[in-house]
């Protein structure tokens, strides 16, 4: 998500705020002290996707934490290098720095870290088209966040693993972890993850056949997506919706649904899906319903 103007603004702010900080620290800290500014400051230009700003920061803060013998900063500094070659799309990159990270963070006993860490690799590796190699290192961090209890995480986790089960059509491991992971993001304050869920898992369930099952998590999800405004997932949810409840031969429903979905579809520009959807309607309306 794109930082608005105001947002971009007080970044800014702090940025200056940061270098000027970061210029006394030069002659008053110590090297491990100066580090933390400057990965701080990489942090900030990271925020505002200026990703080379925030590598070269990176960098240099990593080259003091070595200097110091300092394992944590160097892990964070690495960490940090690995994430922006990540959202420069250089994912090998990312990967090999990442990893690098992972090693100090597990040394260091930082377990959210390593965890972290871990999924991110398996992001890049999903990037690069590897799905099975990137479901193992979610598999890795999903055990080390279940030690630390960060259900958040998990939740997440569990969703891109269920999301490569669902582009592999395993239907019913993916439904598992869907299951698995609703009643965690209920705990939560994602709405847009809890959203997926809904979404994801009823897809899985109307995948499997299983139209009952399938019909209030795409509802759910439906409303989540309407009071985000995020138009292009609910009509996604409102289109699986209206399958679900014509396959139950509930047709006043999936009309309801269908005569949704359609202005969402036309006000995206997706003139083939809408096209679709006036047919339908024509049908429901040549068979009275």
């Amino acid at each position: 998500m794109h930082p608005s103007d105001t947002e971009r603004a007080h970044i800014r702010d702090a940025i200056q705020q940061q270098k000027n900080s970061l210029a006394t620290l030069r002659f008053t800290g110590t090297p491990v002290q100066v580090g933390q500014g400057l990965v701080s400051l990489a942090e900030l230009h990271g925020l505002l996707e200026e990703h080379a700003q925030s590598r070269q920061f990176y960098d240099e803060a990593l080259e003091l934490f070595r200097s110091a013998g300092n394992k944590p900063g160097q892990a964070q500094a690495l960490f940090g290098l690995g994430v922006a070659r990540a959202q420069e799309e250089d994912h090998r990159g990312a990967i090999e720095r990442i990893a690098q990270a992972a090693l100090l963070f597990n040394e260091a006993k930082d377990r959210e870290g390593e965890a972290t860490a871990r999924a991110c690799i398996g992001e890049s590796l999903r990037a690069l088209g590897q799905p099975e190699a990137a479901e193992e290192k979610y598999q890795e961090a999903l055990i080390l966040f279940r030690q630390s209890r960060n259900t958040e995480r998990m939740a997440r986790l569990l969703l891109d693993i269920g999301d490569i089960r669902m582009e592999k059509a395993e239907y019913e491991p993916a439904r598992k972890r869907f299951l698995e992971a609703i009643p965690l993001l209920e705990q939560g304050d994602d709405p847009d993850a809890l959203a997926m869920g809904h979404l994801l898992l009823g897809e899985s369930e109307g995948l499997l056949g299983n139209h009952d099952g399938a019909r209030p998590h795409l509802l759910r999800a439906t409303e989540l997506y309407a009071q985000a405004h995020d138009h292009t997932y609910e009509a996604r949810a409102r289109w699986d919706l209206a399958l679900s409840c014509y396959y139950l031969q509930d047709f006043p429903a999936a009309r309801a649904q269908f005569e949704a979905v359609l202005p969402l579809y036309e006000e995206q520009g997706r003139h083939d899906e809408a096209a679709k959807v006036r047919n339908v309607l024509a049908h429901f309306t040549a068979k009275g319903v």
